[in-house]
């Protein structure tokens, strides 16, 4: 790779070394993308990668070296080992994954009801002010 080389092009070798066979396998499998166009965009070396990218290729790729990845400095691997492929981790089971997205959904549903509650709250002590005003 040369030192001109663009971040879509370290990103596409990366990929290459961790085993996937395209940008739209390193998105969808290895990033967990939906899709690859987040990484696409990236392709005319005009745009840069968001800061989400860059965050998602960390947490999944904890021996990447981002200071190759975005500025082309240093070795690929913070180890210093060009290729360590890892084995994806056991997948959760249907059960487990069924549980998290029930918890996800209560969790989701208890922040909208505290909103409500604080909103509620508020417009109490609103009402409760405007009839200390009139009967003073």
């Amino acid at each position: 790779m040369n030192k001109f080389s663009t971040f879509f092009e370290r990103l596409e070798e990366f990929s290459t070394l961790e085993g996937f066979k395209s940008i739209n396998d390193f998105a969808i499998n290895g990033l967990k993308y939906r899709s690859s166009q987040k990484l696409n965009r990236l392709r005319d070396g005009k745009n840069k990668p968001s800061l989400e990218i860059i965050e998602d290729i960390k947490n999944k790729f904890a021996n990447a070296n981002l200071n190759w990845l975005i500025a082309n400095k240093g070795e690929k691997y913070l180890d210093g080992v060009d290729h360590v492929m890892q084995e994806p981790g056991p997948r959760p089971c249907k059960e487990c994954q069924l549980r998290d997205k029930i918890i996800t959904s209560q969790e989701q549903a208890i922040k909208a009801l505290q909103g409500q509650a604080d909103a509620l709250q508020l417009s109490m002590e609103i009402i409760s002010r405007k009839t200390i005003r009139k009967n003073p």
